[in-house]
């Protein structure tokens, strides 16, 4: 159904403001993955592509009204926030990502920008059988420890690549075009030392309590005592999995990145628009 549109390369798809479409408006309250997948479905369904050169494709919605929305508001009265999910390693990978918001919403400053890097290979069960279960593994899985978070295991020099992801979002930051950093999920130690090692300080700690049951007590007395907001969410360690790209006839692509941004006018605390932005890597 999608050969037409992607024609065996690699692709970006943009959703553009998903508020503006009344099916994807009536579905309010979905977990974040069904959400994502229904925007995507929604986007191939009445796509404009455009060619990136070299070898890509653009592939963004008819009827979108994204900028419009942006620009109804003097950009100081408006809130733009964003969410860049990673799951491997690549600096190329995340420059992109934040370029692309700027490019698609078409401004130069982001509020605040929180970065969510799992990379592969951190899963709640590592057995060592690429995520097929074993016998046991069902009840292991649905045991939670109480307060803990559990991140990037099983993944080699993860804090160190953090650091070096983080020290790219820095330049951001440093040249005036982000105002916040926030990062999602770490735990205390790994917290800890991403502040200790950065200039510009992660201002926002995201938390899944689906995965931890309660704030563990260590990471809100560390957030406490460096003025960290810590913050709940609901995103999936891997927001675009290989079975919904199954499901969406994307078996031969992988998620490269992707990025969620809301535009919230400030006054009223209204969301104006949200969208998504997906990095569809062509397999060899």
């Amino acid at each position: 159904m999608l050969s037409h549109l992607l024609k065996d390369t690699s692709v970006i798809v943009s959703t553009g403001n998903v508020l503006n479409v009344s099916e994807l408006r009536k579905k309010a309250g979905q977990k974040p993955t069904d959400e994502l997948t229904d925007c995507l479905r929604s986007t191939f369904g009445e796509a404009d592509v455009t060619e990136l050169p070299p070898n890509r494709r653009l592939i963004t919605r008819r009827n979108n009204d994204l900028l419009e929305k942006v620009k109804e508001h003097p950009r100081a009265d408006i809130k733009i926030g964003a969410k860049i999910f990673l799951n491997r390693f690549s600096e190329p990978a995340l420059t992109e990502a934040v370029e692309k918001l700027f490019e698609t919403l078409n401004v130069s400053y982001l509020d605040n920008l929180i970065l969510a890097y799992h990379p592969t290979g951190a899963s709640v069960v590592g057995n060592g059988n690429g995520g097929t279960p074993e016998p046991g593994d069902e009840e292991e899985e649905q045991e939670v420890k109480e307060g803990v978070i559990e991140w990037a295991v099983g993944s080699d020099n993860a804090v160190g690549n953090l650091k070096k992801l983080w020290s790219l979002l820095e330049r951001y930051a440093g040249d005036g075009k982000i105002g916040q950093l926030g990062i999602a999920d770490l735990d205390a130690d790994s917290l800890k030392e991403l502040y200790d090692a950065s200039t510009v300080h992660p201002s926002i700690a995201q938390i899944n309590l689906a995965a931890c049951c309660v704030v563990p007590p260590q990471l809100q007395a560390y957030c406490n005592q460096n003025e960290i907001q810590l913050l709940t969410h609901s995103d999936p360690q891997e927001l675009l999995p290989r079975e919904v790209l199954d499901e969406l006839d994307l078996a031969s692509y992988g998620a490269g990145w992707t990025s969620r941004y809301q535009v919230h006018i400030k006054c009223r605390g209204v969301l104006a628009a949200k969208g998504f932005i997906v990095s569809l890597d062509r397999s060899n």
